[in-house]
């Protein structure tokens, strides 16, 4: 493939007919560019977009690809950014998290048909967290220059550096995803990915609702009444702010400041200067709206109900069946080549065993409501760990095997019970 670099897409109108050839093509290669310092939300600079050349989803694999670098300081992006929450247009991205939570808080839009090639990539046993370059390398055999990794992507004219930089984070990109769905489909784990892709979608969500904002406050929980109640109300208060002014949380109050006033409000400017943590730079511009807010009436508030753990087991059993489930699941996470991880947490592994050492539980046919028991996870691993539990099957060593473990039928007599 060639490494030529188009120039900057600034008109309406090549919006428009972009979004009209991504959405006859079907799929498009998605990366964006942005500047995150001292700012709430990320300011978009650019977006890139790649869809397949002459010849549409049948075109030579080979063939470079369409691509296209908009620049989101000079037109609205909007249209094509509505593309990755359309169904009926396939969105790749590599590593999406930070992408997909930027177009939802910017504009509220939801990944849809979307493949995260980095989960996609440990799915085959690339690896748990691969880079975009390593992945080019390994599937293209491509050396990807990352010379522009820290550029000021806000300042304009952008270089043709910068340009090549940003087209090269998508020229690759279907071409990675066509050989790693070729292994998906081999093996039977696309809709693992499809699953795991769509689970990030969801969870891809900036920030909360400002008056839950209180909750995420380390040291929150601690206060009660009136002073818990004046935490919920400031910390919705500096939520909007930050949203307004598109800086960070702690520009406008940092958490100590805040705790600080929440336990002990001062009554007047002379007392809020004396808080900790409460900078000239912070008095000047947010000082009076932070008194205002201080002077609202605030009633008492109850503690909320705190976000519930995983309950672990309690008995001795309990807790080495749970040492054990998690033996199981790295081998079972070694023979399938994916990472543990994507299996189950170590919580997870432990309501497991609580749930089991109740005998109503364990002599049932109901499962605990975890991940591991749902989809590609139960078919991996969670039907076996759950038989094994019930005493339905029996774990044999393997000596002399990179693996060690192994379910087996259980021999005839054996236990009735996982004990």
């Amino acid at each position: 493939m060639s490494d030529h670099a188009p120039p900057p897409v600034s008109e309406p109108d090549q919006v428009a007919d972009i979004r009209a050839r991504i959405a006859a093509a079907g799929v498009m290669a998605f990366d964006v560019e942005f500047a995150s310092e001292g700012r709430f939300i990320p300011e978009l600079s650019l977006i890139q977009v790649a869809w397949p050349g002459a010849g549409g989803p049948d075109a030579d694999p080979d063939a470079d690809p369409e691509i296209a670098v908009i620049d989101c300081l000079a037109v609205d992006p909007e249209p094509i950014v509505a593309l990755v929450g359309d169904p009926a247009v396939e969105t790749v991205i590599h590593a999406a998290r930070q992408d997909l939570g930027l177009v939802n808080a910017r504009y509220k839009v939801r990944g849809r048909a979307l493949w995260d090639t980095q989960i996609a990539a440990a799915f085959v046993g690339l690896g748990e967290q691969v880079g975009y370059a390593r992945l080019v390398d390994v599937v293209c055999g491509i050396s990807v220059p990352k010379d522009a990794s820290y550029a000021k992507w806000l300042k304009r004219p952008l270089t043709s550096a910068q340009l090549r930089y940003a087209a090269n984070d998508v020229r690759y990109l279907l071409k990675v995803w066509r050989h790693l769905r070729s292994q998906l489909s081999e093996r039977g784990r696309l809709d693992w990915v499809r699953a795991e892709s769509d689970a990030l979608a969801e969870k891809s969500v900036p920030h909360g609702p400002a008056e839950d904002a209180y909750l995420a406050i380390k040291g929150g929980g601690a206060l009660k009444g009136k002073a818990l109640a004046r935490l919920r109300d400031l910390a919705a208060w500096r939520q909007q702010q930050a949203l307004r002014d598109n800086r960070p949380l702690s520009w406008i109050l940092p958490d100590k400041a805040l705790l600080a006033i929440c336990r002990r409000p001062p009554k007047g400017a002379r007392e809020l200067r004396q808080v900790p943590g409460l900078t000239g730079t912070i008095m000047r511009r947010y000082g009076d709206p932070l008194l205002a807010a201080l002077a609202q009436p605030v009633a008492d508030l109850a503690p909320a109900e705190p976000v519930e753990r995983e309950r672990g087991p309690s008995s001795q059993r309990g807790r080495l069946c749970a040492d054990i489930i998690l033996a199981l699941l790295r081998e079972r996470a070694d023979e399938i080549g994916v990472a543990r991880r994507f299996l189950g947490t170590r919580d997870e592994i432990e309501a497991v065993a609580a749930w089991f050492e109740d005998p109503k539980h364990r002599d049932s046919d109901d499962l605990p409501p975890l991940p591991l028991f749902t989809g590609w996870r139960h078919q991996a691993a969670g039907a076996d760990i759950a038989a094994w539990l019930r005493g339905q099957v029996a774990l044999a060593c393997r000596p002399g095997e990179h693996l060690a473990l192994a379910v087996v039928p259980m021999p005839a007599g054996g236990a009735t019970d996982a004990e």
